[in-house]
């Protein structure tokens, strides 16, 4: 396997991050969980991507072709102080490429990345409970669990 690169993605990379994204969204089992159309990720990279500094990034995992994408997005927290937050919406690791390290190489990225904005103080993210693999990888980076509870009102069906 030849190196893994990590950059954060331009327009011309929305082809890949378009099947990556409905290889992520079909490794999903929640039954709210919309399969979204090629039009419906086309739209969302462009609005993500037209906007970096207040809507956030996408950073591509490559070795000769996508193999993993990590979203980053920006938002607002006032506990224990008032600063700006980074939520890692999403983490997808193609299944051929898993176990090389490719998931630290995105956290480390974003780490970067986040460290180069102001007064974000914390990156935040959710996975599923029985995904052991994932929290394995986290627990390697010294990232340790929040006390929370998630909880998800949805407004609307995609169909």
């Amino acid at each position: 396997m030849s190196s893994i690169t990590i950059h954060v993605a331009s327009e011309l990379d929305i082809p890949e991050l378009v099947l990556l994204m409905h290889a992520y969204c079909n490794t999903s089992d929640e039954p709210h969980v919309a399969k979204p159309t090629n039009e419906d990720f086309i739209k969302l990279c462009h609005n993500v991507l037209k906007d970096p500094e207040h809507e956030g990034i996408y950073l591509l995992a490559r070795n000769n072709q996508a193999i993993g994408f990590a979203s980053l997005f920006w938002s607002w927290s006032y506990l224990p102080y008032p600063s700006r937050q980074a939520i890692l919406s999403d983490l997808y690791v193609s299944p051929n490429a898993r176990g090389l390290g490719v998931a630290g190489r995105l956290i480390e990225a974003c780490q970067k990345e986040v460290r180069q904005r102001e007064n974000i103080r914390s990156i935040i993210w959710q996975t599923a409970s029985d995904n052991y693999s994932a929290q394995k990888v986290y627990h390697q980076f010294g990232i340790i669990p929040s006390k929370c509870i998630d909880y998800e009102l949805v407004l609307f069906e995609k169909k």
